[in-house]
């Protein structure tokens, strides 16, 4: 075993009774093999959404299923996963094309997100859900601890943004052209439609997310 891989191996805190499913997960689909970690990530998903929503409920018992949908859906996102496997140092030991790293070597963030999640699922064949538990709760603890409110969504802060103001205007992304929008008047009923993207108050403008 090289040095990189036991350095991941002690970040993640885990010893695989069967090596085999470790290296399954660490080979990334666009090897173009049978035994890529596809099947594993698909997995992992699982488990790592299974463990934070119990870890949510244990913390957060009187809290509306909304929030805890927002605190899960955070927690579990790409972005998170993949810092979580920089953190490990899985960007050292995953294998894939050369095509898929950029200019530094470094796996791109969609592939260190995908190995994170194929590891989970590895740690939970190898070991069964408590052990998947155990890495989970350690390396998402300090998120976890951190997360002290529930995230709002773009939704909701494009609804309380909107409504703390008193002249705005909505520009439907459905009718936008190079650059150009359909300006139409609208209510505190509009936020609600779907097809909202932009929001403009007054004589400056500000670009929202998406909703």
């Amino acid at each position: 075993m090289d040095a990189a891989l036991r350095q991941f191996l002690a970040g993640l805190d885990y010893s695989f009774a069967d090596e085999a499913l470790l290296h399954r997960a660490l080979r990334h689909a666009s090897l173009d093999v049978e035994d890529d970690n596809e099947h594993l990530e698909f997995l992992g998903d699982r488990v790592l959404g299974l463990v934070i929503a119990e870890e949510l409920l244990a913390r957060y018992p009187q809290e509306k299923e909304g929030d805890l949908a927002r605190r899960q859906a955070e927690l579990v996102s790409r972005r998170i996963c993949a810092e979580i496997a920089a953190e490990v140092n899985l960007d050292a030991v995953i294998r894939c094309d050369p095509g898929q790293r950029g200019g530094g070597g470094a796996p791109a963030r969609n592939i260190l997100a995908n190995g994170c999640e194929a590891v989970l699922g590895a740690v939970y064949l190898d070991g069964g859900l408590q052990a998947a538990a155990k890495v989970i709760l350690a390396l998402w603890r300090a998120r976890l601890d951190a997360q002290t409110a529930a995230p709002i969504d773009a939704k909701t802060e494009l609804q309380e943004w909107a409504m703390k103001r008193k002249h705005w205007e909505v520009f439907d992304m459905g009718k936008v052209r190079l650059g150009r929008g359909f300006k139409v008047p609208a209510s505190k009923s509009c936020i609600n439609s779907e097809s909202i993207s932009w929001v403009r108050a007054g004589p400056a403008s500000r670009k929202s997310k998406s909703v």
